[in-house]
């Protein structure tokens, strides 16, 4: 069958990652059509492409595919419809082709659209998060995937910046290429977070290889944290929210005293995060971050990977707000507090989070030059 394709499907690693090979094209353009970004009810450009009437033409490629190309391609565009729309070849040819097009009512149109503005940004991203999304076939309903698609987004980052850490191996071991074999992957459980289950051979310190091994890795992206700190007054701010995982546990109390923290979204760094987190959860405005220790909370069943910092900020009074997204529903109350009440709260245990426990030693180490850099002592 002859297909059009004007968006992200003109991207030759992105169309490999969906079709798992790159098909023959040749260029053609779609006449009267124009290339918009999707817009979402409230008006948010969502970055990928629509095909609208209007405009000069739509450029793009002709494909012809296989029916398992057409199967693949259906799941990867949940959420389009396709029509027959005539396109006009290189040479002048006009063809029927079959082409995606928003199904109706679900999108408006935004900005116009460009490939080589879309690959700048998530050149990278896409293909990889394409990939997962495809392998998701055959497991969930493609609606169900396609719900997911954002977090897969925010994995896909995730995998990526773990690719390009350098981390010493000076006391473990050094891996080499044939370390680890995954003989199997399923994905059990797939909704805003994920759970895979794999079947795993890894490298023994003996030598040679381990049994099969059934494990399971609960999956979420990367994440910043960042303690908020003013070195005049010795004060921090924490911010304090109901948590589903004490609950789960059985805890008495779920409401959790921590740093301010939020996921690292695709196309942002784990800095970038953090300001935007600060703003969001409490109002405030961060000066100079100051890198911390960075880990994984809990490596034996999560895939997230944690960032932390010390943020300088002027924590008057009246420096922070009750914040949060209420579309996330988020609830968040700050607290200002002097750093000796910090370390009370660390030794009574009222302060039992990870990543503020960290951060709470990472500041005591820090805060006499912090100080002293400022004038306070």
């Amino acid at each position: 069958m002859l297909y059009f394709f004007y968006g992200t499907l003109c991207y030759p690693p992105l169309l490999q990652a969906v079709l798992g090979h790159l098909p023959e094209v040749s260029p053609a353009v779609v006449e009267g059509y124009q290339v918009r970004e999707a817009q979402s009810v409230e008006g948010q450009d969502l970055g990928f492409p629509l095909l609208v009437p209007g405009g000069d033409g739509a450029p793009g490629f002709l494909v012809r595919i296989t029916p398992e190309d057409q199967a693949r391609l259906d799941f990867y565009e949940t959420g389009y419809v396709t029509e027959v729309i005539a396109a006009r070849d290189a040479v002048g040819v006009v063809q029927p082709a079959h082409v995606y097009l928003p199904a109706p009512g679900r999108w408006g149109a935004g900005a116009p659209w460009t490939l080589a503005d879309w690959a700048a940004r998530w050149g990278a991203i896409a293909p990889e998060a394409a990939r997962e999304f495809m392998a998701l076939r055959g497991q969930i309903p493609a609606e169900q995937a396609l719900a997911r698609y954002g977090q897969i987004k925010v994995r896909a980052a995730s995998r990526l910046r773990a690719g390009e850490q350098t981390k010493p191996a000076r006391l473990r071991r050094a891996t080499a290429p044939g370390d680890v074999e995954i003989t199997a992957l399923g994905t059990g459980y797939a909704r805003f977070f994920a759970v895979e289950d794999y079947t795993i051979r890894h490298r023994l310190f003996s030598g040679g290889m381990s049994a099969p091994l059934d494990r399971a890795a609960f999956v979420s992206g990367d994440a910043a944290v960042v303690l908020p700190y003013d070195p005049i007054r010795d004060r921090v701010l924490l911010v304090e929210q109901f948590r589903t995982g004490p609950l789960a546990r059985g805890d008495l109390n779920p409401w959790m005293l921590e740093p301010i923290a939020g996921r690292v979204d695709p196309g942002e760094s784990p800095e970038d995060c953090a300001y935007r987190e600060a703003g969001e959860e409490a109002g405030l405005t961060l000066g100079r971050l100051i890198a911390g220790p960075s880990f994984y909370p809990s490596p034996g069943a999560k895939s997230e990977y944690t960032y932390c910092y010390v943020g300088l900020a002027d924590l008057t009074d009246d420096a922070a707000r009750p914040g949060g997204v209420e579309a996330e529903g988020e609830d968040i109350r700050p607290h200002l507090i002097s750093f000796d009440d910090l370390m009370a709260l660390v030794d009574t245990g009222e302060a039992d989070n990870g990543p503020l426990l960290v951060l709470a030693l990472w500041l005591a180490r820090l805060r006499p030059g912090l100080r002293a850099e400022a004038g306070a002592c």
